[in-house]
């Protein structure tokens, strides 16, 4: 087996450094301190990051708002919202997690190994195309499906997003589009309030928005039949060239923002199913890309659980699988509303 790769640096714990934040440089610490384990010694190796150049930025962002961002560069604090804050050293950070990624899919679509994770911060789900929002500078799941598209000529991306909180600047970036099948599972009325069934696309997008709002307290076997029974077979129709992953963290049941009952074993659940729908979709090619999560004990537990799977190091309970692909879709409420809804856009729903 290829050994799983993996973005890492230092620099990444430079944003935000000295300023008190949910979206503390201890979290990325935590994750490579993960990579220590050992468990997975042997079985993954580094890709250097890059800096991304303003013009790659300039894919998803507005050039007025990366002049922005690149203001705050050495100044001690910049505020872009109530959440959302840079310091000296948070522009270089933010452009070196987009090229850390473009970097990791290099990678991956040259064949070094088929799979990848991106510790990186700070996160990027939230980001839209001219502002910051909810701990988020630049988007790095938009960037990396632009970045498909411009460097190897990609048809069709997947982003699959298990965020708690909804992606708008995904989603809104990709909303009007066929060439991104973006879906998200997610708390729902929750930060930012977006993400509802109905929000399916527009125009040639119409349908390539799935939209997963979930109510509070939802564990592990909810969101493993989520992957398998909407996820897996989107994906099998949509034939994407890679799998984008934005790999919250704040699902774990204690976590600091969280109001889901996730398991470190059910990111182990989540892991497989998703590495399952690689291999049927894409050839296995897949990247986890860093988002949220607000405890460290969470990051530190749910993410070494998701390398174990990404490194077929698997202590997963065989009969709790089997308990999930043979339940009945029907009987999750969330997961009927979503076949009801994208069933007209999507045959594979309807015959489920």
């Amino acid at each position: 087996m290829q050994p799983v790769l993996v973005i890492k640096d230092e620099r990444f714990a430079l944003h935000l450094e000295k300023i008190p934040h949910l979206e503390s440089p201890k979290r990325i610490k935590v994750i490579n301190a993960v990579l220590n384990d050992p468990s997975i010694q042997g079985k993954w190796a580094g890709v250097q990051a890059r800096e991304a150049t303003p013009e790659e930025l300039a894919w998803v962002h507005t050039p007025e708002y990366i002049r922005t961002v690149a203001m705050s560069e050495g100044k001690p604090l910049t505020t872009f919202d109530l959440d959302t804050q840079a310091s000296e050293k948070s522009y270089e950070v933010a452009r070196l997690a987009v090229g850390g990624v473009f970097n990791l899919l290099d990678a991956i679509w040259n064949g070094q190994s088929r799979r990848g994770f991106a510790c990186i911060r700070p996160p990027g789900h939230h980001a839209e195309p001219n502002k910051a929002m909810g701990f988020c500078l630049f988007n790095n799941v938009a960037l990396a499906a632009r970045y498909l598209r411009e460097r190897y000529s990609a048809n069709r991306v997947m982003i699959v997003d298990i965020d708690l909180h909804h992606g708008n600047g995904t989603q809104k970036i990709f909303y009007d589009t066929d060439e991104v099948l973006y879906l998200s599972m997610h708390h729902f009325p929750s930060y930012p309030g977006t993400g509802n069934f109905g929000e399916v696309g527009v125009g040639k997008g119409e349908g390539f928005t799935v939209n997963i709002p979930l109510r509070k307290g939802q564990g592990d076997e909810e969101f493993a039949k989520i992957i398998f029974f909407l996820v897996n077979p989107l994906a099998q129709a949509y034939r994407p060239d890679m799998i984008l992953v934005s790999c919250g963290f704040d699902l774990y049941q204690n976590d600091r923002l969280g109001t889901m009952r996730v398991t470190p074993e059910g990111y182990g659940l989540i892991a497989t199913f998703l590495l399952g729908v690689a291999e049927k979709a894409c050839e296995g090619r897949i990247a986890f890309i860093m988002e949220g999560g607000y405890s460290l004990r969470g990051i530190r537990e749910c993410g070494l659980r998701v390398m174990q799977e990404l490194c077929g190091v698997s202590g997963l309970n065989l009969k709790k699988i089997d308990k999930i692909v043979t339940s009945s879709p029907r009987k999750s409420p969330a997961i009927s509303k979503v076949m009801e809804v994208q069933g007209k856009y999507w045959k594979v729903l309807r015959s489920q």
